[in-house]
């Protein structure tokens, strides 16, 4: 592959039905990323785009190669990486060879500014996309609950956490053994995800998720897309799912991608009957301990809001993500600033407004 100047790229956006047909060079390109993008991966993606909707499939090619591919929905007054509840970031998909250039060609078709949303605060992505843009600004900086794995599980588990919390631990899980028997099920390689999906939808739907109305089993749409995203996921050797059982019925369900040296958590889900044994801490140092054994990963991004109130107390780590706007030189910085600005206030009273909302109805974010 040559490296050509930025107006040598093709830059389209497909709608859903066309996106479709990009399957296997969305593989392949994921494949040689700049950076693993994670909960942006074609096997999640795609299913999104068919069933959900409301978003469009930007691409970059260079000839016959797919070099660009990430979801963005269209605001008034700029384009802005595509939010689902399923996703969580909206690194896109970028060839480590000709990303550069590529971004570039990007950047310059847009008519409008762009906001990546929820990107890593470092990488080769984001120095990448800065050295490309005329117009660059970073409007909001936060932190979520990460782990970076290194030795041993029980040393870590050692290290992280004093006696008396590792005793909790210990006491919680007993008392949920004296329930029945109580085992934790992990989908294997050629086995059908199918169940533990529908662990983690029947879960979801009997929580607090279920009684508000947002639990992804009420919305057909969305149950057909995770369905066949972790079909996809899966048989792309991406998919990890774990499934607490008590007598043989889950109380507990989570899963994760992987990709590479990289793994994101997904959703979770517990039996709220259970609470006060903590099924979720539970199933949350299971899957940490079957992640430590797989060797070759580096960080695992737990998906979680800033300060969640569980997974913040026993992931240490942190992930530092951004919100950052891109623009080409065609517009000009007086708009680019005012939409920026604009942006900011928006996020500032959507954040006030939002935390009033939990404080009346003394309710905790998760």
């Amino acid at each position: 592959m040559l490296a050509g100047h930025w107006q040598d790229f093709k830059v389209s956006g497909l709608n859903a039905d066309a996106a479709q047909y990009l399957a296997a060079d969305w593989k392949a390109l994921s494949k040689h990323s700049i950076q693993s993008a994670g909960y942006n991966a074609p096997e999640l993606i795609l299913p999104l785009l068919k069933y959900v909707g409301g978003a469009k499939l930007m691409t970059v090619r260079h000839g016959p190669d797919l070099l660009v591919a990430f979801p963005v929905s269209s605001k008034r007054l700029f384009l802005k990486t595509w939010d689902t509840s399923l996703t969580a970031s909206g690194l896109p998909d970028v060839n480590a060879e000709l990303g550069a250039s590529a971004l570039l060609a990007f950047i310059n078709a847009q008519t409008k500014p762009v906001l990546f949303n929820a990107i890593p605060a470092r990488g080769a992505f984001i120095e990448t996309l800065k050295k490309q843009s005329a117009n660059f600004k970073i409007i909001h900086t936060w932190q979520r609950a990460a782990l970076k794995p290194t030795g041993a599980f029980e040393d870590w588990l050692q290290n992280n956490f004093d006696q008396k919390r590792r005793k909790e631990f210990k006491r919680q899980r007993n008392r949920l053994s004296e329930k029945g028997v109580m085992t934790t099920e992990t989908l294997e390689l050629g086995q059908d995800p199918k169940h533990f999906v529908a662990d983690l939808l029947s879960l979801e739907a009997k929580g607090w998720k279920g009684g508000r109305g947002t639990a992804i089993d009420a919305n057909p749409k969305l149950k057909l897309a995770i369905q066949e995203a972790c079909n996809n996921l899966h048989q792309s050797q991406k998919l990890r799912f774990w499934s607490l059982k008590l007598d043989g019925k889950a109380i507990a369900s989570l899963f994760a991608i992987v990709e590479g040296d990289q793994a994101w958590l997904g959703k979770i889900a517990y039996d709220e009957s259970f609470a006060k044994y903590s099924p979720g801490v539970q199933i949350i140092l299971d899957s940490t301990e079957a992640l430590f054994a797989e060797t070759q990963i580096k960080q695992i991004d737990s998906s979680a809001i800033p300060d969640h109130p569980m997974i913040d107390r026993i992931w240490r780590d942190r992930i530092e993500l951004v919100n950052v706007f891109v623009a080409p030189t065609s517009i000009s910085k007086l708009r680019f600033n005012v939409i920026v600005k604009l942006e900011q206030q928006r996020i500032h009273w959507r954040v006030l407004a939002r935390d009033l909302y939990y404080k009346l109805r003394g309710q905790h974010r998760s």
